[in-house]
Parts: C-alpha cells; structure tokens; sequence
C-alpha cells in the first residue's frame, strides 16, 4: 500500500510539474504575442504617421519647385525661399526650407528627413518636350523613423526598428478647361479694362480668369461681370496671383464665384502645340461678285485663299495673285474671256469691252462645257441675265470692284509675315468667312510669323446693313449684308453656320443676326477640336516674336475659336511681350467665343466685351502632384 500511495504522490508531482511548465509556457507566449502585437501596432501607427508626414513636406516641396519652374520671380515678391531646390540635403541642414517645415509640423525633423530631387521617377512618364527644359521637375521626401518596441526589448539591446517613409512628387501634365488667361508674370495692369470698358463672360468653367503676374496691382478693371460664368451660369472665380488682395468694386462674381488672391500661376496651356510649317503655295486674292462663295457686299468682295503671305504684295496685283491682306487693288475684275476653252462649272469670267462687255460684268458658268469660237456679240448686259456661249451657259453676276473693301476668307491656314502685311483691315472695311469648303477644316487659322500682326484699326465692321441688295449697287449705300450664325440665306447671300457641324447649339447670348467683321476658327486639322465639335485656333502669334494686336475698329464683331498671344515676359508691351488690346464702339456688339491666352489684355474704349467660354475644351497644363 505504501508503495502504491508513494508511486501516485510521484505522478500527481510530475503532473503538477508539467501543468505548471505548460502554464508558464502559455504565459510567456501570450506575453510574446501581446508585445508582437504591442510592437506590430506601434510600427504600423508610426509607418502611417511617417508616410503621412512625407506626403505632407512632398507636396508642400512640390508646389515651391512648381514655382521656382514657372516663376521664380514670386520668391522675391513674397518672400519665398527656393534656394534649397536642386541638391539634396537632410533637414539637419535646412530646417526652414518649405518640406523641412511640414515634416516638422507632423513630428519629424533633423537628419530622419531627406530630401532628393531626381531626375525621373520610376513608373512615372517624363515631362512632354513641349514644356520646354525644366531644371527641376520632382522632388522625393523620405523619412526615416526609429520605432521603440516593447517585445524586442528582451531579445536585443537596440529596442528600436527603423522605418521609412517615402514620397515623390513634381510637374505633371493635367487636362484642364482654359479660362481667360494672363500669362505675364510681373505686370502691372496685366489685366486691365479701362474708361466704361467691360468684360462679360458667359458659361465656362468653374475658374473663368487667371492673371499669373505677381504685380500688387495686376488687375485694374472697371467692370468684369461673371455672375453668368461657370458650369451652372451661377458665378465664377476671377484668380490672380498678385493682387488686388481684395476684390474690385466693379467685379461681380455670381454666387458660385470667388475671388482668389493669391492664387498659383499656371503655365501655357498650348506650350506644347507645335507651330506651323511654311504652306508650300502662296495664297491667293480674287475679287468675287455679290453673293458668290458668300460674298455680303454688292459692291463685291475680295475672296482669299489659305497659304503663304510672307511675300504677299501690297500693290495692284491680277486676280488670283498673291495680295496682302485685306485690301488689295486689282488689274481687273476677272480671267479673260477665251475662244473654245473648256470651262468648269462655276468659273468666273470678265470678257472685255473689246469683247462686247460694255458694263464690264463678270460671268459665271452655270455648267463644264467649251466655250464658242466666236464670242456672243454683245454679251448679256442685264445682271442675273443667262447667255448661251457654245456648250456653257453664263450667268451675268453684276460688275466687280477693283477695290473692293469686303474680304472673305476660305478655310486654310493663312501664314502671315510680311513686313506691312499683318490682318490689317483698313477704314471702312468688312471682313467675313466665305461658304467653299477651302482646305476642308471648316474655318481659317491665322499664324503671324513675325511683329506684322492682327490690327482692326477704326471705322471697320461698321458699315450698316443691306435692306435690299442689287449687285454692283451698293444700295442702300456701301451696305454689308448681315451675318446668320444660324447658317440662313439673307439678300441671297448664305452664312457659314457659327457652330461646328458635331458641335453644340449657338450661344443663346449670340444674336440671330450679327453687322460687322466675323471670323470662325477651324473645327478639325492640326489648330482644330480632335473631336471636331469646337472651334479651334482663330489667331496664333509666333511666341518668339513680341507683338502688339489689336482688335478694335468701333463696329460689331463675332469672333469664334481661340486668340494666343503668348512672348514670354517682359516689362512692357513690345518688349518680349505680346499685349492684346480688344475694343468695341459705342453700342455695339463685340462677342468672343472660345478662349483667350495672352501675356497682357487691356479693353479701352466704352464698349463691352462678351466672351463665351466652353468648359468642355481642354488642354494639358503643368501642376504640382503628389506621384507616388
């Protein structure tokens, strides 16, 4: 019994031993458990705070590379520091630079952040050439944390665990809606619209002005409605990135705008649209008869063609010669009248008086045929008259000014840079769009290779409209047929519809019938929409060449596509700078669809200007982003 009673009392120990092991076991494990969890949660609260703190200096960096990128002319007009862009450095260093300031603000500062700036990022697309070279384009934050544990305290004699936190950050392309933009970057007046003078803006984006100079008084403006402006028509922002710091009393923003100043600058929107090649073919000059290819004049017109006008001739030239725009003289009114010549369809002709055309009308053929081998004796000499000529029919279409003071214009590029040869209508003048199909892209492009520019001086687009027209007469006195945006026929004479053909309905702000000088920019091709529903590039300036446009003249006028003036800066207009200048007469109607991209605007006179912005046209701008 003994025996048996000392064998269990060893058993119950030995039990008693193991249960106590396994106790101590399962102890110490979820001690180790506990302080893993303990240490895996301090490292991952840290991990998030670090790489929170690196985003913040990231991007903090980036928007300081961003400026000294585009204008670092703003480290001086608002006390910035960018002289610690471009080396590397640890926070030991440069405690006060803009990134070292936002990591210290989330806790983190010294040699645990550094501060890089690569040249590319991995994964990340290289800037587009046409940005031009930027010196630096990102930036890269990494901080380094060492995190206290609980559990490693007993197996090592460090009891930290170093963690690291990185972001990249710099310029990248975004697509952005284009407002009314300002490019010069330290003018005063930048933007300026004096006297009675006045902007109005319809429709647009969210944002409908940006003036990037940092000038304290870069705005100066009387009147600048955009309570209409925006998505909505409710309001939208005016932005500058000097001032005003306060909004100007004659600025309405609606009730969804906002005056922002400061506000970032942004870059050119078209840096990276490359400029035209010089056309292989000179373009031409042929005066029409009223109502031909849309001809609004009765008195008729001079038809221009797309191509090269950089040795265009400023004297009297033979139809279809290279004339100047707008006003040339010509030899005569037309191509000669020849025996048995095939003719096409729709030539024109102006048989001499020689060959019995005593009124000097010009002819049209109303159908392909060969001409006969004596001449008709006379010809007809009422106007809408038909006369029989071998196998063609012509049509009297009146008689044709040699000088004529109405212009229009064929789709195409028109490629301008003659000394003297700018788009310079002069007194009393009318310029509009012809209804031919041109080069196809529905709209014309005018590119000045040089300072010879855009220049609609007075008393042009203010002749008054025709309330009967009779070809050749002028009547009721020197009148201009009013323009349909709508496309409509009116005397007889057919407008070129004021939208694209995929494009949205006209503006409800655009009259049904508009007097004066209308231009449209091209809905397709190289200056147009890629999705052919909006008007493209109407006026392109050489950005290497300082110009002074001007669009004036005291009369109606529609224009519709986009106006870029862009030299870089400068400190007036003229030097380095391209300074539009925009003005309508007392009364009249001045409407500007599209978008405007200029180094200075200034709107004189006591007239307003209309711009009708679209939100849904969009062009790639550089930004400061947070990239990975």
């Amino acid at each position: 019994m003994k025996s048996r009673y000392t064998s269990s009392r060893r058993a119950f120990s030995q039990r008693g031993q193991t249960f106590l092991v396994v106790v101590v076991f399962v102890a110490v494990f979820l001690l180790a458990v506990m302080g893993l969890a303990t240490d895996y949660a301090q490292i991952w609260a840290h991990r998030q705070m670090a790489q929170g703190a690196a985003d913040a200096a990231c991007q903090a960096g980036s928007a300081d590379v961003f400026l000294n990128a585009v204008d670092p002319s703003a480290q001086s007009t608002y006390g910035l520091d960018f002289s610690w862009v471009g080396s590397s450095f640890d926070c030991s260093t440069k405690p006060n630079s803009a990134p070292c300031k936002y990591a210290s603000l989330n806790g983190y500062s010294g040699s645990n952040v550094a501060v890089s700036f690569p040249s590319t990022l991995t994964g990340v697309p290289t800037i587009p050439p046409g940005f031009g070279t930027i010196a630096n384009p990102y930036i890269q934050v990494k901080i380094t944390d060492p995190v206290p544990l609980t559990f490693t305290k007993i197996v090592s004699s460090s009891g930290t665990f170093n963690i690291s936190a990185k972001a990249s950050c710099g310029l990248n392309p975004v697509a952005v809606p284009i407002p009314l933009v300002v490019l010069h970057q330290t003018a005063s007046g930048a933007l300026s619209a004096a006297g009675a003078a006045s902007i109005k803006i319809f429709g647009g984006p969210n944002r409908s002005i940006q003036v990037n100079s940092n000038s304290t008084s870069a705005v100066s403006v009387g009147t600048v409605d955009l309570s209409q402006a925006g998505p909505s028509g409710t309001g939208a922002d005016f932005a500058v990135f000097g001032g005003p710091a306060t909004k100007p009393g004659g600025v309405s923003l609606g009730s969804s705008g906002n005056w922002i100043s400061p506000a970032s600058p942004v870059g050119d929107p078209w840096v990276t649209l490359s400029t035209p090649s010089v056309p292989a073919s000179a373009g031409s000059a042929t005066p029409v008869p009223f109502a031909i290819n849309g001809c609004p004049d009765p008195a008729g017109c001079v038809e221009f063609t797309g191509g090269n006008y950089t040795a265009c001739s400023t004297g009297t030239i033979a139809p279809g010669g290279n004339g100047c725009l707008i006003s040339p003289s010509f030899s005569s009114g037309g191509a000669v009248w020849q025996v048995s010549h095939p003719y096409a369809a729709g030539t024109l002709i102006q048989p001499t008086a020689a060959q019995h055309n005593a009124g000097g009308y010009i002819y049209q053929a109303l159908n392909a045929g060969t001409s006969g081998s004596t001449g008709p004796n006379p010809w007809n000499q009422t106007i809408g008259g038909n006369q029989v000529d071998g196998s063609v029919t012509w049509k009297n279409m009146g008689p044709v000014s040699t000088s004529p003071s109405t212009a229009i214009f064929d789709p195409g590029l028109y490629y301008v840079g003659r000394i003297g040869g700018g788009l310079s209508p002069g007194p009393n003048t009318t310029i509009r769009m012809s209804t031919v199909n041109g080069d196809g892209n529905n709209g014309v492009t005018f590119y000045f290779s040089t300072a010879n520019t855009v220049s609609v001086g007075s008393n042009t687009g203010k002749s008054p409209a025709c309330t009967s027209a009779s070809p050749g007469s002028g009547s009721p006195n020197k009148c201009v047929v009013s323009y349909k945006p709508d496309g409509s026929t009116v005397l007889g004479v057919t407008s070129r519809v004021l939208q694209c053909p995929s494009g949205p309905a006209n503006p409800s702000q655009v009259p049904a019938t508009i007097d004066g000088n209308i231009l449209l920019g091209p809905c397709s091709g190289t200056y147009g929409d890629p999705n052919g529903k909006n008007r493209g590039f109407l006026f392109f300036q050489n950005r290497s060449t300082a110009a002074n446009p001007s669009w004036g003249g005291g009369g109606q006028f529609l224009l519709s596509g986009f106006m870029y003036f862009h030299s870089g800066s400068g400190a007036t207009c003229g030097t380095n700078t391209s300074c539009l200048t925009m003005s309508g007469g007392s009364g009249a109607g001045a409407y500007a669809l599209g978008n405007i991209v200029v180094d200075k605007i200034s709107m004189t006179g006591n007239s307003g200007l209309n711009m009708i912005l679209n939100p849904a046209v969009t062009f790639q701008v550089l930004r400061p982003q947070l990239l990975r």
